[in-house]
């Protein structure tokens, strides 16, 4: 399914990605489960709020995630060196739906930096998941943090009226 190019009437919605933490072992090692980034796609009390009229696609322009300060005590700085890789997918909660569950961005190794930027992939058209209801999830896998590593983050998109 390939999204429209921009248009004029285009335009932007932003989602903030909630606070939440990552588990430290104490002792870096595997991640012993994967731990999630939610995504909410529920945009479409936003969309009512523009004047649009029908709407062709939407896509993910961004999604930056970056650490916070809550579990940084005195003297501790966390960054992403833990983390190896992150596909982060959505699926329709719908029952019986016929949509694929699909990948929209990625990460690979981002190092030691605070702010991790997604790799985003603009040719995936949300709005059927949107229309049917959304959830994203996330497949992560690196080291285990020496201790706990918290994060927030905002995902952007980009609505293509007709």
């Amino acid at each position: 399914m390939a999204a429209a190019g921009c248009g004029i009437a285009d335009f932007d919605i932003g989602q903030p990605v909630p606070e939440q933490m990552v588990s430290g072992t104490g002792i870096p090692g595997p991640l012993a489960a994967l731990f999630p980034i939610p995504v909410s796609l529920d945009i479409g009390e936003k969309i009512k709020q523009q004047d649009t009229g029908p709407i062709n696609s939407i896509t993910m322009s961004s999604l930056e995630l970056t650490i916070t300060a809550t579990d940084e005590p005195s003297g501790d700085t966390d960054d992403w060196s833990f983390l190896t890789q992150c596909d982060v997918s959505v699926e329709s909660t719908k029952s019986g739906s016929t949509l694929p569950k699909v990948k929209i961005a990625t990460i690979g190794a981002p190092g030691a930096v605070q702010t991790a930027t997604f790799t985003v992939d603009e040719s995936v058209n949300l709005k059927p998941y949107v229309d049917e209801g959304s959830k994203c999830d996330s497949a992560c896998t690196g080291n285990a943090p020496a201790d706990d590593v918290s994060y927030a983050g905002s995902a952007n998109f980009t609505v293509h009226p007709l």
